[in-house]
C-alpha cells in the first residue's frame, strides 16, 4: 500500500535496553537528547548526532544512518510503580515524569550551564547527574499524563483520580498548584497545552475533551467541552504554528480536527467554542497517540499544494492496531467563502513494532529535523 504514497518510512535505529513495556518518549526542545520512560519505572536519555550535510535531508541520507543514537545514562526515579509519561520544560533543562505512583517527579541535570548551546552535531549529554529537583504531590492515583505550556511557567497533570492539576512554576524547582479541576467524570488520559496561549486542553475515558482558561479575577476554569466521540479519547495534539485547530484521537478508531474560536488573548476573545469540521479515518483500531509537526521546510515539494490550498502541517497517528500514518493537512476556502479542511495520505508504516501495540508517537522538535519522529512500545 505505502508503495501508491508520495512518501516512505524509514528506519532510523532501533533503541532497547528497557525491561518492559516502553510507554513514552520525549526529544530535548534545545539539545541532541532523546528521553524514555517505561513500565520498568526508569526513565534512559539517548543523545544524538545527525550525520547529515547541512543541505541534506537526515532521513534521506542514503550513505549513513539519519540519527546516529548512543545511550547515555538510565534514570532509577524512584517513583515505585510504572513511569507513564515525560515532558521536557520549553528550555530544555528540566523534565517532568508522571507515574503510576500518583506523583510527578522534576528532574534536571547538574551542571547543565556547562553544556547550553550545543548544536545538534554536539553530545549534549552533560557532565552531571540527573537528580531529582522537587516532587509534587496530590493526585490520589495513577498520573496519567503531563505537558508543560509554551512559556514553561506552567506545568498540567492528569490522573486516573479524574483531575486536571495546573501547577505554577516557579525557581529553585519550587512548584505552587494554581487549580485542581474537577469536569471529567472519568479517568483523563492526556493533557495538552495550545502552542501560544496559556489554553489547557484534557482528554478523558468520559469520551469528552475539556478546554480551560485561566480567569484573572478569579480560578482556572472550564471555558468549553467538546463531544463527539463515541469512546475514550486518548491523546491530543494542537495545530504546532497557530494554535487555531486542535486534532484528538480516540478509542472509536477515528482522528477529529475541531476548529477552536473564543476564549481570551492572542485574539480568542468571546465565550470559547469548539467545532469538529473534519474526520480521519484509517486505523483499525484505538489512536493512542497523535503528533502534530509544522512538516520540514523544503519537503512541501513532494505534496504539492493547489492554488488556494494551505499547508497545516503534517499529523502522525498510531494505535493499538501497530500502525503508523502520517497526513498531510491543508486548509482552503470554499465557494461560499467558509475555511474548510482536506488531508492527504502521505506515508504509511504498518506493523511498525512487530505484533505490539504502538503507545506513544513524537515528533522532534529540532530545526531541520522536522521529519523524524519516534516511537514507543
Amino acid at each position: 500500500m505505502s508503495a501508491t504514497l508520495p512518501a516512505s518510512i524509514k528506519l532510523v535505529a532501533e533503541l532497547e535496553g528497557h525491561d518492559d513495556r516502553a510507554w513514552h518518549i520525549a526529544w530535548n526542545p534545545k539539545r541532541p537528547i532523546l528521553a524514555s520512560c517505561s513500565a520498568d519505572k526508569t526513565v534512559r536519555m539517548y543523545n544524538y548526532r545527525n550525520n547529515s550535510s547541512d543541505s541534506e535531508s537526515p532521513s534521506t541520507s542514503s550513505d549513513t544512518p539519519a540519527l546516529t543514537f548512543s545511550h547515555t545514562t538510565t534514570i532509577p526515579t524512584g517513583h515505585t510503580k510504572t513511569v507513564r509519561a515525560i515532558a521536557w520544560s520549553p528550555s530544555g533543562k528540566t523534565l517532568a515524569t508522571a507515574s503510576f505512583d500518583a506523583n510527578i517527579g522534576i528532574w534536571a541535570q547538574e551542571g547543565d550551564e556547562e553544556d547550553e548551546g550545543e548544536g545538534a552535531e554536539g553530545n549534549g549529554g552533560g557532565r552531571g547527574e540527573w537528580e531529582c529537583m522537587s516532587l509534587l504531590e496530590g493526585h490520589e492515583t495513577e498520573c496519567k499524563s503531563v505537558a508543560y505550556s509554551s512559556s514553561g511557567t506552567l506545568l498540567a497533570s492528569c490522573s486516573r483520580d479524574k483531575t486536571v492539576w495546573i501547577w505554577e512554576v516557579h525557581p529553585d524547582a519550587d512548584f505552587e498548584c494554581m487549580g485542581v479541576l474537577m469536569e471529567h467524570t472519568q479517568d483523563v488520559k492526556c493533557v495538552a497545552w495550545h502552542p501560544k496561549e496559556e489554553i489547557l486542553a484534557s482528554a478523558s475515558y468520559d469520551d469528552t475533551i475539556k478546554l480551560y482558561l485561566d480567569d484573572p479575577q478569579d480560578d482556572w476554569f472550564c471555558a468549553t467541552t467538546l463531544t463527539g466521540h463515541s469512546s475514550t479519547v486518548w491523546t491530543l495534539a494542537w495545530e504546532p504554528t497557530d494554535g487555531k485547530y486542535l486534532a484528538s484521537g480516540s478509542d472509536d478508531g477515528t482522528i477529529r480536527i475541531w476548529k477552536v474560536t473564543g476564549g481570551s488573548g492572542g485574539g480568542y476573545g468571546g465565550e470559547m467554542r469548539g467545532e469538529c469540521i473534519f474526520v480521519l479515518k484509517g486505523h483499525k483500531g484505538s489512536v493512542y497517540s497523535i503528533s502534530w509537526s509544522p512538516g520540514r521546510e523544503g519537503k512541501e515539494g513532494h505534496f504539492a499544494l493547489k492554488e488556494g490550498q494551505r499547508s497545516l502541517g503534517w499529523l502522525a497517528s498510531t494505535g493499538g492496531d501497530g500502525n503508523v500514518i502520517i497526513w498531510h493537512l491543508f486548509e482552503y476556502t470554499d465557494e461560499s467563502g467558509n475555511v474548510k479542511i482536506d488531508s492527504r495520505e502521505l506515508a504509511r508504516l504498518d506493523a511498525a513494532h512487530g505484533v505490539f501495540e504502538v503507545n506513544s508517537l513524537v515528533w522532534c522538535p529540532r530545526q531541520g529535523l522536522e521529519d523524524i519522529f519516534a516511537t514507543a512500545a
